[in-house]
């Protein structure tokens, strides 16, 4: 078997392995607050999450998926670290000015939503958000350099993993506020931070790597310049992601939004081969790519293409046809969730399909280009949702969302054969790189 395939395969299953133990624990989260604390509880975290989510990724500014290029591409650690230090100094810096806004427009967002106890949800949130971004910034700089292992333990594994432990003290000592959620999340990823900062930091010590800490504006402005279509993109996904909450919002009740998030939270399940796959993958396509090594970038394209269809598909199957049974976990009142779970499964669907669309325009210097496919995708989803959300209500959503997603990878993966004759969606004969 090729080299690089077997690395892709090895490396892939220690980070879906992450990802699994990563994911138990965020069902155990969930399924902690959906029996005990109750759906509205749910709803008003998952508000409040994706407020969180949304300013972190203002926050990063592209940054997190730069900073993979930039370091699978350096020459020697002391670049790879000067690239970490100074996208880690400027995305605290943002997401500190972002977390001040969004605290102060807690009180607004309540009332537009008329829910008074999102509140003080909301500015758990934006204290969350500078420490929610450090630790991307550090689980992405180990991800390029292929240190997926502790890419898998910083961004999937520990996020829900000592907020378990909190939510379970908190409870234990009967605290059962709206916002108790949110602060255990919070607890949790402060300790993950401080853990990945030292291991960090002690990784550059002892290979005797001193940081500069000049950062000149002209280099601000290069660093910016190079990941805020990556930003745009990122955010837009996200947003798009969270667009059938936002919009839910207005229509249903907390417990109906309590009810959404679950399923969507089942529905990524599908996504974590994808993922694992793309963790190997990406940085692999910015150093073929830059190396001029067509043939190993189309190997790489053709395997990885192939080894998501294959992994993914009786996963896909399994929570299709199981859909209730793995809904029945949280409780009768979820089942009502059954139609949105595989109405998303199914746009979850178009990723197997497609393959690593996102980061081969990402890592290739085409991130413009995938941010008009994104925005296009965007406008449609926004779109679908307010009209369908007033005759299917989450069902309705769930189809803009589905449809929406399945849109942008299509075209994408259209465009990048049409222009540069590469196919990276499942096939059984391996493309050229022109």
């Amino acid at each position: 078997m090729n080299k690089d395939w077997s690395e892709i395969i090895e490396k892939t299953i220690k980070v879906f392995l992450l990802r699994v133990l990563g994911y138990a624990f965020g069902f155990f989260f969930i399924w902690i607050i959906a029996t005990e604390l109750g759906p509205k509880t749910q709803g008003i975290f998952s508000m409040s999450f994706m407020f969180l989510l949304i300013g972190t990724m203002i926050s990063k500014f592209g940054l997190e998926t730069s900073l993979v290029k930039w370091v699978a591409s350096s020459q020697t650690i002391k670049e790879a670290s000067e690239s970490y230090f100074d996208s880690l100094k400027i995305s605290v810096f943002i997401s500190i000015i972002i977390g001040i806004i969004l605290f102060l427009l807690s009180g607004l967002i309540s009332r537009m939503y008329e829910m008074p106890e999102l509140e003080k949800s909301i500015k758990l949130a934006a204290i969350c958000i500078p420490l929610l971004t450090s630790l991307e910034i550090a689980s992405n700089y180990f991800r390029g350099e292929k240190k997926v292992f502790f890419f898998g333990l910083y961004f999937h594994l520990s996020r829900f993993l000592f907020s378990v432990l909190f939510l379970l003290l908190l409870f234990h000592l009967n605290f059962n506020n709206s916002f108790i959620p949110m602060l255990s999340f919070g607890l949790g990823i402060l300790i993950i931070v401080i853990i990945s900062q030292l291991h960090i930091l002690l990784y550059f010590k002892k290979n005797k790597v001193k940081y500069n800490s000049y950062l000149p504006k002209s280099k601000v402005k290069s660093m910016l310049s190079d990941s805020y279509p990556m930003m745009i993109s990122s955010s837009i996904v996200l947003f798009m992601g969270w667009s059938d909450v936002f919009v839910l919002g207005f229509f249903v009740d907390e417990e109906s939004i309590g009810v959404y998030s679950t399923s969507v939270k089942i529905a990524t399940v599908l996504s974590f081969v994808y993922n694992a796959v793309l963790t190997i993958v990406t940085p692999k396509i910015a150093d073929f790519y830059y190396s001029k090594k067509d043939k190993e970038l189309s190997n790489t394209m053709y395997f990885s293409s192939m080894l998501i269809f294959i992994t993914g598909l009786p996963i896909f199957l399994v929570l299709y046809i199981f859909s209730d049974f793995f809904l029945s976990f949280f409780g009768e009142l979820y089942l009502s969730g059954s139609v949105v779970l595989k109405i998303l499964l199914l746009g979850q669907l178009a990723n197997l399909f497609t393959g690593a669309v996102g980061p081969f325009f990402q890592m290739t210097g085409r991130q413009k280009k995938l941010q008009q496919f994104i925005i296009y995708a965007l406008l449609l989803n926004i779109t679908l949702s307010l009209i369908l959300v007033n005759f299917y209500l989450m069902e309705g959503v769930a189809i803009a969302s589905a449809f929406a997603m399945a849109f942008w990878n299509i075209a994408g993966a259209i465009y990048l054969y049409k222009k540069l004759g590469v196919k990276v969606w499942v096939h059984f004969k391996q493309n050229k790189i022109y």
